[in-house]
């Protein structure tokens, strides 16, 4: 696709990449350029171009193959090696979050995110420049129906903007800083890392016009609408510590009548024995009821080819039980041994122990619906699927290690998928609708900006309506402190939620991640808290001396 290599070639250029004469690469029209040139002409041209921006922004779910191979979302790196995930298996690309100290510049997974993010970047950047040429077709019909068009364009542009600058704070703190689209002219090797709260400013301006152009809800649920730009200010405002503006800001979505927590049982699966909450992640999307869905990634199979790497998602095989590494199941026909059971999953990460623990025995989202307390397994003898394996949480350790493959492990049902083709049970990745973000979320965020104004007995009051939901036990304020909130986002948006941003944010990344996490936990402490700046980044910024983060 020309837009897709486009895209990966203006932002391999932010990042230096490139090992052309850079004189002759400014004189020349690259093709994909002059494609660009006559797509970004009219109102649909921006549409199609905004399409490909959310592939790149739902590429955070596929499966992840740079040089070398891992077998690991993107998303793995903000979700797992925290207080609530640990890494479950023994493949030597994927245990690196066990191991923080290992970490470095020159690692592919870093090198692939980073540039990722900024490919993301640079694409808003070209749609928001270009959005003022006035020669443009908004195809409204009047100025006023134009104006409402183009601005509607860009706020989607900006929003996706702060989005990507989100990631980028959270994991690496200070980073280059760029507006404009980097093309030609623009191709730069003198980048400077701008301090956070610079980018935050910026971020707060992107969300705040997206606010202000974008529709409360959008008939297409995959668009950011206001609710997300909402979402992200007010989580941009707690990590600036600006917890007044974060409560304002999150209370108008709260507060409002356009979505609602699910409590009642709803969509494709009502009808089956389950609860509302797993409703949800059956029925994600607002058009089947979903009425608590902020903002939906599309992953049905004829939106597949747009993943980037892969088709699909790979959540299924991030989180679901490498239960197919049972000596009965390598030697017999599988295929329907996957119906029973979710669908095929490798294990890549799974819930930690302690977070396990933190729920009480009759909440909804600990119940045999949300998370696999057992497998159907077969008989050694007839290879009936007549078995039932208990799932638990006994490590086995040899010569004083833990055995990373623990098959056997309670994981999420959220991402259990079963592929409707009989011949393709096993199929490794996951080709649902994916719930990205939801208004419960906002609730617990709202509660922390409230409880960090002391405001505790209110903050109860919006934690009480995601507890009553799944029959957890009602809370006070006098309950209410910052490890509960975290506590309270675990059990609620596990495997969901960037939970490292939640832990620096908060400030209590090495603290919890040493309670919780018995792989990590030892050595975080002396690891440092932000990721690596790739060494071909600080490599390719030739005109100016890029600094490494501290401890690498």
């Amino acid at each position: 696709m020309k837009i897709k290599n486009y895209i990966i070639a203006a932002l391999l250029v932010i990042t230096g990449v490139y090992s052309c004469d850079e004189d002759s690469f400014l004189t020349e029209e690259p093709r994909d350029n002059i494609y660009a040139d006559n797509l970004l002409q009219s109102y649909d041209g921006f549409v199609n171009m905004m399409n490909s921006v959310y592939a790149w922004v739902r590429a955070e779910k596929s499966r992840l193959i740079p040089v070398g191979g891992i077998p690991i979302t993107r998303s793995m790196c903000w979700t797992s090696g925290v207080d609530n995930a640990f890494m479950n298996n023994g493949h030597s690309k994927v245990v690196f979050l066990n191991l923080p100290t290992n970490i470095n510049p020159e690692m592919d997974y870093f090198d692939d995110m980073f540039k990722w993010l900024y490919k993301i970047i640079n694409i808003t950047n070209m749609v928001i420049e270009r959005a003022e040429n006035p020669d443009v077709d908004w195809q409204g019909g009047s100025a006023e129906a134009n104006a409402v068009n183009k601005n509607y364009i860009i706020a989607q542009a900006r929003v996706i903007r702060a989005w990507a600058y989100r990631h980028l704070t959270y994991s690496w703190g200070d980073v280059p800083l760029s507006l404009i689209e980097v093309s030609g002219a623009t191709i730069k090797d003198d980048w400077e890392r701008a301090p956070v709260d610079e980018v935050r400013t910026q971020m707060v301006k992107d969300l705040k016009f997206g606010i202000d152009h974008l529709e409360i809800r959008d008939e297409n649920p995959a668009i950011v609408n206001e609710a997300v730009a909402r979402h992200y200010l007010a989580d941009t405002y707690l990590t600036m510590q600006q917890y007044d503006s974060a409560e304002i800001v999150a209370k108008v979505l709260c507060e409002g009548t356009d979505y609602r927590l699910m409590t009642e049982r709803f969509g494709s699966t009502a009808g089956d024995p389950g609860n509302a909450f797993m409703d949800m992640f059956h029925t994600p999307l607002p058009a089947d009821g979903n009425e608590e869905a902020l903002w939906v990634f599309l992953n049905t199979e004829p939106e597949n080819v747009s993943y980037g790497y892969e088709p699909g998602s790979y959540l299924n095989n991030m989180w679901l039980t490498y239960y197919s590494k049972d000596e009965i199941i390598k030697t017999l026909d599988i295929q329907t041994f996957y119906i029973y059971n979710g669908g095929r999953g490798a294990g890549r990460t799974s819930i930690t122990e302690s977070a396990l623990s933190w729920y009480e025995d009759q909440d909804d989202r600990f119940s045999e619906f949300a998370i696999v307390k057992f497998l159907l397994m077969p008989n050694e003898t007839t290879g009936l699927l007549d078995t039932v394996l208990w799932t638990n949480t006994d490590f086995e350790i040899t010569e004083g290690k833990y055995d990373l493959d623990h098959y056997q492990w309670p994981s999420t049902r959220k991402w259990e998928y079963v592929h409707p083709d009989p011949a393709q049970f096993n199929e490794r990745n996951h080709f649902e609708d994916i719930m990205y973000i939801r208004l419960a979320d906002t609730y617990l965020l709202l509660a922390e900006a409230l409880h960090m104004q002391e405001k505790d007995d209110e903050a109860a009051i919006w934690i009480n309506k995601v507890r009553e939901r799944s029959n957890a036990t009602p809370i006070t304020g006098a309950d209410v402190d910052i490890d509960f909130i975290l506590d309270e986002r675990s059990r609620e948006l596990i495997t969901e939620e960037h939970r490292r941003h939640a832990l620096i944010r908060t400030g209590k990344l090495v603290e919890r991640i040493q309670l919780y996490n018995e792989f990590a936990g030892p050595t975080i402490a002396e690891a440092p808290h932000l990721w690596p700046i790739p060494q071909t980044v600080i490599d390719a910024n030739t005109g100016r001396k890029m600094e490494q983060n501290p401890g690498f």
